[in-house]
């Protein structure tokens, strides 16, 4: 029974006997708070006439259902209906009950508390337009679209296409009919309603695009459009130019939606946000206005990548979100202000993916996705960040003109259809002449990261040779493989007090060892850098030379990106235990002075959490975290007022605080002792939840702050805060709310973070065989996004021992063997961690 995780051969062997042409979608969304009712009306052909198959459908009852005219028991199981005998032509009529989730699957339902207005969204991919209407939900059954629905007057009502009519009816409610759509998934339709307020302008391009930005009406007061217009229009022109081909849909609306699980969603014209990703309600740093502008490109390649041409199966998703997050970058980058976007994907995307790829989870970029659990477990760091790093060596593979050219004729030959890897390929190779067969099988088929290091020969004071050492994954255990990569070899100089790049050459490295013939005669630099300009996706480690110039000058390198790079491998040295806690502070707090890029500070202060709480030997925990906030406090009192470095050393510092005196000075930053920082909503928030989890500010305290907040995000800050008090009573409370009872997406998350701190470890002990105990059971009785969350952000990350990874062993071998793969991958990897954090602390003794 397929229910809602239907297989791979189910979903073929579906598409053998059925081909969707259109739906009808009726709502109304007037029906109680509960429940929705919803009549679809679907008109496909019966490939094999006679033979019957079954529709997904998620809902609480079924009140009619009719094939051709003719009633029929439709055995309805809840998630299923079966059909009777299909004819050559069918009209299929089913009309029922959907249920509003407040998980962020299917429609989901959300109350502002600021005003008690309500507000709908729908959240489709992969598997989850079934929640909302009746349809074979799965990527290759693309049809035409008519939507309708009956909403309270009131309301805002936005889908993938323009409104066609609107017409008032009795009770204060309305009807509204939206125009008929192309040929699109299900997993894009949209619907978003509610008390949205919202603001239009134009694009003219190719064609001229009605542009919309929608948030809540209590939230639209710090819409900045714009910005938001502004980037929007630059990724149409850009994207227009680059594929060829006009945008080829019609409006394109984007919406800030409350508890969302994800940045956002390509739905056609009906773009959904993250609605803090979207709107900003307090002063954030530039790397924040970066991620906007990469998140509204990257949901915007999908236009023409995903939605116009639509992969067949799931087993492509990598390639969908892949090519999403390199043209993201690549056109924000070339199109926008944000020139270093490139430098924000290597310090927090790309080192995503380099964990990732190094845990016993790992897989090949492209892999068999057997049913719908397997892709969602695999909306990880390989289908995104890896995938869009081996993108752009695939770029510089077969040259970007090529590449641009490959892409073109895909869209042209493939528009409104649906695809698979080979087909893009296919394009790739007709357009560079080059057989594709050997990279494919090397880069996508097989996983695990390469290390590159330099083998330098001297010759007085120049290099009588530089070559490139390439050792195979360490994991998956066994690896043997050796890739192609197309990268550039920098050498840098110390001038005055910067550090500055003189040469960089391009080369094609191969084996497992590559001279680099342009770069012999050379005197000797002060740097050697494989993989200048970050066109590959490998480790590097640096020969002795280069090292002590890291360790002197690489806050003062000229150029981001290489500094991103140097940073990461950084931070990989001190993972695989080569590099001690201690010299990883030390180098990154020397570093830090004169870091001028956001992201990597962001990155670095992310990595000091796992640095002093994970990899550090316990006995030299309290002395590094001293060091760190000493440090922190000396470069915000050095930041210039009002800038992104003063706030983002002010949070790094509340967020490392140990000292009495640290945390009056906590208590002074709240109270606005820092001349030119901002202490609005979010920041008030962060400081005042470092507070809490040091003891510093109690229950009273929070309730004083949540009574300034009244909005969804205080109710959320106040979740958390609860959570994160440092006593025993406050952590079982949250356990066992976080565990059993039916909270939001949003607020479950929330709890999760703040029951899970890492300067709680001591007192987070006692809940680790209450989380083992309690997993399954949270498995079985909670939707996917919920019970992921819970299995992933509870796992005793912090209660560091032998003791936890043969607690997490066993319940792998014994109380789990049988359990979903996607719930064995969360305890899996966070084994992993904590097995890496055991060897690192061994290693920093």
């Amino acid at each position: 029974m397929p229910g809602t995780n239907i297989k791979q051969v189910e979903a073929a062997e579906r598409s053998a006997l059925i081909k969707v042409s259109h739906y009808s979608i009726d709502l109304d969304l007037t029906t109680g708070a509960e429940n929705f009712r919803v009549k679809t009306i679907i008109h496909f052909a019966g490939l094999k006439p006679g033979a019957t198959t079954y529709i997904d459908c998620v809902g609480s009852k079924v009140i009619s259902a009719k094939l051709n005219g003719a009633d029929f028991d439709p055995k309805f199981d809840g998630e299923t209906i079966y059909l009777p005998a299909l004819a050559a032509e069918n009209v299929l009529e089913i009309e029922h009950d959907g249920i509003y989730s407040n998980s962020g699957e299917g429609l989901h339902r959300f109350v502002d508390p600021a005003d008690n207005e309500v507000y709908l969204y729908t959240q489709f991919e992969t598997g989850d337009a079934r929640r909302m209407y009746a349809c074979f939900d799965q990527p290759d059954q693309k049809a035409t679209f008519t939507i309708s629905t009956i909403t309270p007057k009131h309301w805002e009502v936005i889908s993938n296409y323009g409104v066609e009519s609107t017409k008032e009816l009795d009770g204060d409610r309305k009807f509204t009919q939206f125009a008929k759509s192309q040929v699109i998934a299900t997993y894009v339709t949209a619907i978003v309603a509610g008390a949205y307020t919202s603001v239009h302008d134009e694009y003219k391009g190719e064609k001229t695009i009605p542009l919309g930005i929608y948030a809540r009406k209590s939230f639209f007061k710090h819409v900045d459009a714009e910005n938001i217009f502004e980037v929007t229009k630059q990724g149409f022109a850009y994207f227009e130019k680059t594929f060829g081909l006009a945008y080829p849909f019609g409006k394109y609306d984007q919406i800030a939606v409350a508890e969302y699980n994800w940045g956002a969603m390509e739905n056609v014209g009906c773009v959904t946000f993250h609605e803090d990703v979207l709107i900003f309600r307090s002063k954030v740093t530039e790397r924040n206005y970066v991620s906007r502008a990469t998140t509204i490109h990257h949901e915007m390649a999908h236009m023409w990548f995903g939605d116009l041409v639509t992969m067949k199966w799931w087993e492509d998703l990598w390639l969908n979100e892949s090519f999403a997050e390199w043209a993201s970058y690549q056109s924000v980058s070339e199109s926008t202000k944000y020139t270093h976007a490139w430098t924000e994907f290597n310090s927090l995307r790309k080192n995503w993916a380099y964990r990732v790829d190094q845990l016993t989870t790992t897989h090949p970029i492209a892999t068999e996705m057997e049913d719908l659990d397997a892709v969602r477990t695999n909306f990880d760091g390989i289908s995104y960040a890896k995938g869009a790093s081996v993108l752009q060596q695939l770029v510089a593979h077969v040259g970007r003109d090529n590449f641009i050219k490959g892409l073109r004729l895909y869209f042209a030959k493939h528009q409104y259809g649906n695809t698979t890897l080979k087909d893009l390929i296919d394009q790739l190779e007709a357009a560079s002449g080059r057989d594709l067969t050997p990279w494919v099988s090397t880069w996508l088929r097989t996983a695990g990261v390469n290390t590159l290091s330099p083998v330098i020969e001297i010759s007085g004071d120049t290099y009588k040779s530089i070559s490139i050492k390439q050792i195979a994954p360490a994991m998956p255990v066994g690896s043997k493989e050796l890739r192609p990569h197309r990268l550039h070899v920098g050498l840098f100089d110390i001038k005055g007090d910067k550090l500055t790049r003189r040469t960089s050459v391009e080369l094609d490295v191969a084996g497992a060892l590559t001279e680099v013939t342009a770069l012999a005669g050379e005197k000797l630099a002060d740097l050697v850098l494989i993989n200048d300009k970050d066109q590959t996706y490998a480790k590097l480690r640096f020969d002795d030379r280069s090292i002590a110039t890291m360790k002197s000058h690489l806050g003062t390198l000229d150029d981001s990106l290489a500094r991103g790079l140097i940073w990461a491998s950084l931070w990989d040295s001190c993972r695989d235990g080569e590099l001690s806690t201690s010299d990883y502070v030390a180098i990154a707090l020397n570093a830090l002075k004169t870091e001028s890029d956001i992201s990597i500070v962001a990155a670095t202060y992310i990595q000091f959490e796992t640095v002093l709480w994970a990899y550090a030997d316990p006995a030299k925990r309290d002395g590094l975290r001293t060091q760190v906030a000493d440090a922190t406090a000396a470069m915000l009192a050095a930041a210039k007022p009002g800038s992104d470095h003063q706030m983002q050393f002010a949070k790094a510092f509340a967020n490392n605080a140990i000292t009495p005196a640290h945390m009056d000075k906590l208590k002074a930053i709240l109270d606005g002792s820092e001349n030119g920082l901002l202490i609005d909503a979010e920041i008030r928030w962060y400081i005042f939840i470092c507070g809490v989890k040091r003891g510093v500010f109690g229950p009273a305290e929070i309730e004083a702050e949540s009574a300034k907040d009244k909005t969804a995000h205080g109710k959320q800050y106040n979740a958390y805060s609860y959570a994160a008090l440092p006593t025993q009573e406050a952590k079982a409370k949250a356990f066992a709310s976080i565990t059993t009872d039916n909270l939001s997406n949003t607020i479950h998350s929330y709890m999760c973070r703040g029951f899970n701190e890492n300067i709680h470890h001591e007192l987070l002990a006692g809940f680790v065989d209450q989380y083992f105990d309690a997993i399954l059971k949270v498995w079985e009785t909670k939707g996917f996004e919920i019970a992921e969350t819970t299995a992933t952000l509870l796992f005793p990350a912090w209660v560091i021992s032998d003791e936890t990874v043969k607690k997490a062993q066993h319940w792998l071998d014994v109380t789990g063997k049988d359990a979903s793969n996607a719930l064995r991958r969360s305890v899996t990897e966070g084994r992993d961690a904590m097995s890496r954090a055991i060897k690192a602390r061994a290693a920093d003794k």
